[in-house]
């Protein structure tokens, strides 16, 4: 076999393993958007019909309190982590002698 030939045969097999691996990859992401429709579809139903899911009763309004409580939670957590940030920002710019328009204060 020429060298020639050699190195074609290794141009076509990473040519064939590159269009093999985005083959495998194209059908999971295939697969994965179809999961994701279904459940989609999941709960947009249970959304417009206000069900549970589990004993298909009428939802309460007090069955998402709790939810609602941990996402304040984390949101005051998160707000208070910006405050932290931004003023940890603000005085390192100030001890360099710099500063942002927006940090000002």
């Amino acid at each position: 076999m020429s060298a020639q030939q050699v190195k074609f045969w290794f141009q076509n097999k990473r040519t064939f393993s590159k269009g093999k691996m985005q083959r495998w990859e194209t059908q999971n992401h295939w697969v994965e958007n179809e999961r994701l429709k279904t459940e989609h579809q999941a709960i947009m139903l249970a959304m417009q019909n206000k069900t549970c899911l589990k004993c298909r009763g009428v939802m309460v309004q007090t069955q998402d309190t709790s939810e609602r409580q941990r996402l304040y939670t984390e949101n005051m957590r998160l707000k208070e982590e910006l405050l932290h940030a931004t003023t940890y920002l603000k005085e390192g710019l100030r001890r360099n002698g710099m500063s942002l328009s927006w940090a000002r204060n």
